[in-house]
């Protein structure tokens, strides 16, 4: 029995066979090749839409990846905040990269847009893109004095917080040109700071043990020779000094704790100062002042660490800073009537 093919049926299977016949395709291999060529692309067409940048990228956004986050937490914020298209495809690029342990919290700036992975290679490596803020901590420089310096230029520092949370860390927040980033907030300076300090004094620690003062006493006296004195030579010997004037168990008698207590330099300072009641002041109290007066530089570390043996006992700074000795209490009157007329 003849099959019976309708009409429009017959038009159909003639439009396909043109169809072929335009592409060039003529057998059943050549049309099922060309049939998982076409799949596939569509396929990676799929992927690479979920991979690529929204049509809504934040540009020019600061984008917050906050402190603890999971990486499940990180890729649905980035997708609410129409960073990512698809938050699978981002934390397989984590996996990928980094693996999912390797989230880097911090802000983020991007200035183009990025697909999925770029961004997960920026997120796992730390790279913010946020430019950065050059700030020079002078040797010798207070929490309060860092503090100045600092909040002109970081958008986010609190003063009052970095303060308060950097008061034990007097002393222990290394002086240095630090790069940091605009947005930087009062416990990253501490961090930044903190690390480079305790990377500075790790090679010391041993030497420290060796003269038998602590740690905290070490600073302590960095803190009072980086006020006392500018030079290496200097620093030494001042040190020399003040640890030979603690062992004979009399004050050491330096000015500087009343600058860091009143702000008030050696020629300002009046008898009525002196007489203050404090355990900064070391005219009236032996042995070193209650805690650090300043963050100390490497050099007036050294100086702590190395004093310099002498026969002085005595030292005074005339008005050009230029230091001048003595060995007895006569010598250093004779030396304040000749230098600090």
């Amino acid at each position: 029995m003849d099959q019976i093919i309708p009409e429009n049926d017959k038009e159909t299977s003639s439009q396909n066979n043109s169809l072929w016949a335009l592409l060039g395709i003529t057998t059943r291999k050549e049309k099922i090749f060309f049939g998982l060529v076409l799949l596939g692309t569509l396929f990676v067409a799929f992927l690479a839409f979920f991979f690529t940048s929204p049509s809504l990228f934040p540009l020019g956004e600061i984008i917050t990846v906050k402190k603890g986050s999971s990486l499940g937490e990180v890729s649905f914020s980035l997708k609410e905040g129409k960073v990512i298209r698809s938050q699978t495809a981002f934390e397989l690029c984590m996996r990928l990269i980094g693996g999912d342990k390797h989230v880097v919290a911090g802000d983020y700036l991007f200035k183009t847009s990025l697909g999925a992975c770029s961004v997960a290679s920026r997120i796992t490596k730390g790279i913010s893109g946020i430019p950065s803020v050059r700030a020079t901590i002078p040797e010798g420089t207070t929490n309060q004095e860092i503090a100045n310096i600092l909040t002109p230029f970081l958008s986010k520092f609190d003063a009052k917080i970095f303060l308060d949370r950097a008061r034990e860390q007097e002393g222990y927040l290394f002086p240095d040109t630090y790069f940091f980033f605009a947005g930087a907030e009062a416990d990253d300076v501490i961090k930044m700071m903190g690390d480079e300090f305790q990377k500075k004094i790790d090679p010391w620690k041993p030497l420290i043990e060796e003269t038998k003062h602590s740690l905290r006493d070490s600073i302590i006296m960095a803190s009072i020779i980086e006020r006392e004195a500018k030079t290496e030579d200097d620093q030494a010997l001042v040190s020399g000094i003040l640890w030979k004037r603690i062992e004979m168990d009399i004050p050491i008698q330096v000015d500087a704790p009343f600058y860091y207590l009143l702000g008030k330099t050696s020629s300002e300072l009046t008898q009525s100062d002196l007489a203050i009641k404090s355990a900064y002041n070391t005219y009236k109290n032996k042995g070193l002042p209650a805690g650090p007066i300043g963050n100390p530089g490497l050099s007036a570390i050294r100086a702590a660490v190395r004093p310099k043996k002498s026969s002085y006992l005595y030292y005074l700074s005339d008005e050009q800073g230029t230091i001048h000795y003595a060995t007895s209490f006569e010598e250093h009157k004779a030396n304040k009537a000749k230098y600090l007329r």
